[in-house]
């Protein structure tokens, strides 16, 4: 007999999976088709071959054609349908027999007459299986009302095409059955082209139960029956195998049994497939409804109690087709027929669906997933990483249990429940849960109308109404990986999420809302206690205003509502007693960074529909009333932020002149500050040196080096940006000094238009500060509890006693000795030290770059604890944790680690990386005026950056940049700055090019942007800020859930250092395809093991530099960066002087006495998009205006009362500097 050794699945989902992993067991090679967006699916990574499909939605899964050209192209044998899709497509069936394939399933004829429900339900007849009262198709609305007016009340009108619940509807009287008959018939049309309606008699009171067969064209042996009759708007929730209403029933079991039988035999069929029937409770009268010709979703419940593995019998039925015989031979098909069921089993239908929002279907991508280990089985599709997408079903796996005996099957099942978890997603877990432990399962009497009259669910969770501005989930808890560009994220104001914790009960730690600007509105479905702390918002509940810093109960049903806050851009903390149980960790924590979609919910902030589950609360569990006291209430205002000298407000880079400036000014916060940076007007500063070296242009640029982030007081240019929670980890502008930890707080009460200083103090007093910060919370602690307060003024232990007069930056320089390269320890507060690291040539370079491993190398080899070693292409950074290690004893370890650290004698194992690379891509030229637009408008890298870096390095042309990039060997030598983002070093001096960096920085690059910044390249591995000069595109290489081909297990970041990277040329059009491979996940990177050696390649860059074209470049560099930097300071002057005349073109004024109606700003920010003209109607909902601010666009839109209206005048322009209550356009009656 000739073997079937070639199937391709059309299915997608967890049945795609089963089939796969049945093929596996039978050495059937698999071809499996998928969408895009289901590219992280589990049965793209199980099959052998992937094909991806044109297209989205299940349009794709049903294209006929498309999928039988896949099947010729594989040499495909046979076609597993699965259910749903094409599986009961009479036309699909014939044509891959048509094809010289088999079709693993019935023949066209038995699926073409089961698909007509009026046909099914003759032939029924005609073989004595009894059916429900009922009528052929029907023509019109009055004919389905004659009909059910003779069969009487209720009655279901069902679509003649229809099938798994779907193209139903009961109708209770004769009123309904006018648009009853409307829906059904429209209904019918839409999903199986067929807009055939019949009508039966509907017996509310009665079970679903079906039947397993499977055929062989001549005999039909049975698996026993399934009970689904707890089903939601005839979705199938819980199946049992056996019926529990059958248990004591055996006649009438074996009755219908036999009628399922002889209804298959008489259409001779072949493969397995499913017999439904109604069955009246009281009087155990049965009637045949449908026959599904395909595998049903619960046919695991069947396989585990009658031992057998219908998917692999379906095959072996095939492979018998095949062969051009009939089917397995009867007598064997006889043999494995088995009367009863060995115990029992459960199966629930875990689904993507929000059962306290009329359980609708959600989407989003799988952030975390755990199922039972033992005594269950789980059929699934998802993975970490997958994506569920809104086109499909939103079934995500089946848990399935079987024991001796049901009540055993339901304890198993209430385990194995309690063991699941989908985090990121909205689910019917909990559903599921409570109807497995309800009194009403539990007793067997399960009716059709289970969920409607004999069980009710409870939610507990709260539903997100209206997100505000920006609301994210944050956790103060750091993340257990650092480095590779991970922030630490968390909350900006960790003492007021603190404090709104310890409020309601929780540890400190414990995640919570962090609200920026406008608050939420949230609806609770059960009793809470929350709190909220920080910046001054509006609060109520239910309409009656409540306190912030105090504790609020929340009863089901009611709504929290978070207003505006007292000064714009403000933050406060929402925190929830038990948190947010449902929401997942990533990197052992539940922040979110929102500007890289990374961790809390779905990487993002809050949207409308979001839900979250909560801590069932009992009402013993509630506490008394409590308001936090004044005296206990931190400052809403921050006048001063804590700081220490370094690592570079050091002589050698900023004089004493400007480290008075520093310390001495008072700093405004720009609009642009947000989670990422917070960006401080002033005054200029007097720099040591006039040039940035080989760092860039500018005195600020610096070589590349790890940041001391969060914390560091960063020089883009000559205004500074101080690191909040996710900051960059890395990048060439120097840090003049660091916030220390214990004021970091401070960063999230500031706003835009605050104005603040920055007191340098010692690392002592930071230390100090930091013991004094936890006593306060210790007393705010004793007081929630106990009510009272020991200390007399606790407010003074947020202050720092003493300041530290002259810089203290440079912590021990240690000097070179038998060749060893010079050390430079710098303090980055009171958590890092960084090192730099010289060589004898004092260039940065690849010398550098192996004293710099060979240093880290020997610090990590200490294992000393608290410490994380982060590593730069010429220096370290020491990383520590106060509490466990000093500052001293970090110098000492960085000592001893010099002079034990070795040279690297033997080439290092290597990878080389052959990436993709598209010149003048157009959302490059989209950033760049976007920058223009936005941030500066005059510039020496403006209007093209390719040009200013070709005039820059004395190049000819353009096109002599991208040679660079076509023909150039880059060495990675370090990994990090944000998600994973890869510093690439020219192995060649001769493709050394140089460029400054953007001042001040970009607020977003494209995703796979190569870059150049000093002079060192990149790729930008996902949407962020930046300040390397945008040359080209290439993929990105981050994938946060590691599923795409050449990504590592639990490592998100594509490159290491020491790895090899070369760009091949293609046109846009390649690239976009290439694009699109790499977003659906079936882009194979070109990556190739190799090895990297030291010596050699030293010894190959020593040769290159002796040659004449090599000086002759270094010649002309060096003049033509000269001039271009001279140009840059002319035109920076001129775009600042321009800022202080117009302040980004101000808004047209208007008196009070020019008629019309105004629209405001709500905030400060920057016009980004005017959407109006005059002229324009407006209507109520439009989008007016979109503002940029703190790295939010924030949409202006027209409310009821300017519907109507006419726009009269545009009063700003794009990149106008607006402020709250600046008018933004004059509105009035249209003529």
């Amino acid at each position: 007999m000739s073997p079937l050794r070639r199937v391709l699945v059309a299915n997608r989902g967890e049945i795609a999976v089963r089939c796969i992993r049945a093929c596996k067991q039978l050495s059937i090679t698999t071809i499996a088709i998928f969408t895009s967006a289901d590219a992280g699916s589990l049965h793209v990574r199980l099959a052998d071959t992937s094909v991806l499909l044109e297209g989205e939605g299940p349009r794709a899964y049903t294209n006929i054609d498309t999928i039988l050209d896949i099947c010729s192209k594989h040499g495909v044998q046979g076609v597993f349908p699965g259910y749903g899709f094409l599986s009961e497509n009479a036309e699909f069936a014939q044509r891959v027999q048509d094809a010289g394939m088999v079709f693993v399933g019935p023949d066209s004829e038995a699926i073409h007459q089961m698909g007509l429900k009026h046909v099914a339900r003759g032939l029924a007849v005609a073989a004595g299986v009894p059916v429900i009262s009922g009528s052929g198709l029907l023509r019109s609305a009055d004919e389905a009302l004659d009909v059910a007016q003779k069969l009487g009340f209720p009655v279901m009108l069902k679509a003649s095409g229809g099938g798994g619940g779907m193209g139903q509807k009961a109708c209770l009287s004769e009123d309904e059955i006018p648009a009853g008959f409307a829906q059904v018939e429209s209904r019918s049309k839409e999903l199986f082209d067929d807009a055939g309606v019949f009508i039966e008699k509907y017996y509310p009171t009665s079970h679903h139960i079906e039947v397993q067969v499977f055929g062989n064209g001549s005999e039909v042996i049975h698996f026993g029956e399934r009970e689904c009759s707890i089903q939601r708007r005839h979705q199938k929730v819980i199946e049992e195998c056996p019926s529990p209403y059958l248990a004591d029933k055996h006649e009438i079991r074996s009755r219908l049994i036999s009628c399922a039988l002889t209804l298959a035999k008489s259409i001779k069929y072949r493969s397995a497939g499913t017999v439904e029937f109604l069955v009246d409770d009281e009087t155990g009268d049965f009637f045949f409804l449908e026959m599904n010709t395909r595998l049903q979703v619960e046919h695991g419940i069947t396989e585990l109690c009658y031992n057998v593995d219908l998917v692999a019998l379906m095959f072996r039925q095939a492979e018998y087709q095949l062969a051009g015989k009939p089917g397995i031979p009867p007598a064997e098909l006889l043999e494995i027929q088995t009367d009863f069921p060995n115990g029992a089993a459960i199966e629930a239908r875990i689904c993507c669906e929000n059962p306290a929002d009329s359980f609708l279907p959600g989407s989003g991508h799988v952030q975390s997933v755990k199922w039972p280990e033992q005594h269950a089985r789980v059929d699934t599709w998802i993975q970490l990483g997958s994506f569920v997408s809104p086109y499909f079903d939103s079934l995500l796996a089946k848990v399935i249990v079987h024991s001796a005996t049901r009540n055993k099957a339901i304890i198993e099942m209430q385990s194995a429940l309690k063991t699941s978890e989908i985090g990121g997603l909205v689910t019917n877990l909990m559903f599921l849960k409570s109807i497995i432990r309800s009194s009403a399962f539990s007793s067997g009497r399960t009716l059709t109308v289970f969920l409607d009259t004999q069980f009710t669910f409870q939610p507990a969770g709260i539903q997100v109404i209206n997100p505000g501005a920006f609301t994210t989930i944050q956790q103060f808890r750091p993340r257990t990986r650092k480095g590779y560009g991970i922030p630490v994220s968390g909350p900006m104001d960790d003492l007021s999420a603190s404090i709104a914790n310890l409020l309601v009960g929780n540890s400190e730690d414990i995640e919570c809302l962090e609200i920026t600007g406008h608050g939420p509105e949230l609806h609770f479905h059960s009793v809470s206690v929350v709190s909220i702390a920080g910046s001054p918002f509006s609060i109520n509940a239910d309409g009656e205003p409540k306190d912030m810093w105090s504790r609020i109960i929340m009863r089901p049903k009611e709504t929290l509502k978070i207003g505006t806050c007292a000064t714009p851009g403000g933050r406060c903390y929402l925190a929830i007693k038990g948190g947010l149980p449902g929401v997942p960790q990533w990197l052992g924590s539940k922040s979110t960074t929102p500007s890289l979609a990374l961790g809390g919910l779905q990487g993002r902030q809050l949207r409308r529909g979001d839900f979250f589950e909560v801590q069932e609360l009992e009402p013993s569990d509630l506490p008394g009333a409590y308001q936090l006291p004044s005296s206990l209430t931190p400052p809403a205002n921050v006048k001063n932020i804590y700081v220490m000298h370094g690592p570079h407000d050091s002589d050698d880079y900023i004089t004493p002149s400007g480290r008075q400036t520093i310390y001495s000014s008072e700093w405004t916060v720009d609009y642009n500050c947000n989670r990422t940076g917070i960006r401080l007007d002033g005054p200029k500063i007097e720099w040591a040196r006039t040039h940035g070296e080989e760092g860039g242009s500018h005195p600020s640029n610096v070589v590349d080096y790890p940041y001391p982030s969060p914390g560091g007081v960063n020089w883009t240019g000559d205004s500074p940006v101080i690191f909040p929670q996710d900051a960059p980890g890395l990048g060439g502008f120097l840090c003049s000094s660091t916030v220390v930890s214990a004021d970091m707080w401070k960063l999230g009460r500031l706003k835009p238009g605050d104005s603040t200083r920055l007191t340098p103090i010692s690392y002592e007093s930071s230390q100090k500060l930091a013991r004094q910060k936890r006593e306060f919370l210790d007393i705010i602690s004793r007081h929630i509890q106990k009510g009272a307060s020991e200390h007399g003024e606790p407010l003074l232990l947020l202050e720092a006693e003493e300041a530290t007069s002259d810089t203290d930056a440079i912590l021990q320089v240690i000097s070179s000795s038998h060749g060893e390269p010079t050390l430079t320890l710098r303090q980055g507060g009171d958590r890092f030290i960084i090192v730099n690291v010289d060589v004898s040539s004092k260039k940065v370079g690849l010398d550098t770059s192996v004293a710099a491993n060979n240093l880290a190398r020997a610090i990590q080899n200490s294992e000393a604890p608290g410490t994380f070693v982060h590593i730069n292409i010429s220096s370290i950074m020491v990383e520590y944790e106060p509490d466990k290690i000093s500052q001293s004893d970090v110098v000492s370890l960085i000592n001893t680690a010099h002079r034990q650290s070795s040279a690297i004698e033997k080439p290092l194992s290597s990878r080389r990386f052959i990436f993709p690379i598209v010149f003048d891509h157009p959302s490059i030229r989209e950033a760049e005026h976007r920058y223009s637009t936005l941030q500066r408008d005059k510039a020496v890298y403006l209007p093209d950056n390719v040009t200013y870096v070709q005039e820059n390095n004395g190049l000819d042309s353009r096109d002599d940049v991208f040679k660079v990039l076509r023909n150039t060997r880059f060495l990675v030598v370090t990994v990090g700055f944000m998600t994973g983002l890869p510093l690439l070093w020219p192995l060649d001096p001769r493709a050394r090019l140089t460029a400054q960096k953007y001042n001040p920085t970009r607020i977003s690059t494209p995703p796979g942007t190569v870059g150049l910044g000093g002079g060192l390249f990149c790729i930008y591995p996902v949407e962020q800020p930046g300040g390397y000069m945008m040359l080209a595109r290439s993929i990105p290489v981050w994938d946060t859930y590691a599923l795409r081909p050449g990504f590592r297990e639990d490592k998100p970041w594509l490159c290491e250092p020491f790895d090899l990277v070369e760009f091949r040329e293609v046109c846009l059009e390649e690239y976009e395809d290439i694009w699109r491979r790499f977003e659906a996940g079936t882009y194979e990177i070109q990556i190739e093991e190799t090895i990297f050696d030291v010596r050699s390649e030293l010894a190959q860059e020593h040769a290159i530099n002796q040659l004449p074209d090599a000086a002759e470049f270094r010649t002309k560099q060096s003049a033509a960066e000269e001039k271009m930097r001279q140009r840059e300071e002319q035109l920076l002057a001129d775009w600042k002087l321009d800022q202080e005349r117009n302040r980004g073109n101000p808004p047209q004024q208007i008196d009070d006495t020019t008629p019309g109606v105004r629209v405001s700003s709500p905030q400060v920010g920057k016009v980004w998009k005017l959407l109006v003209k005059p002229g324009d109607i407006i209507e109520k909902g439009m989008t007016l205006v979109i503002l940029e601010a703190m790295k939010m666009e924030i949409e202006v839109t027209a409310d009821e009362s300017h519907s109507g209206l006419v726009v009269k005048d545009v009063l700003v322009q794009e990149g106008t500097l607006v402020s709250p209550g600046t008018f933004l356009l004059l509105l009035d009656k249209v003529n």
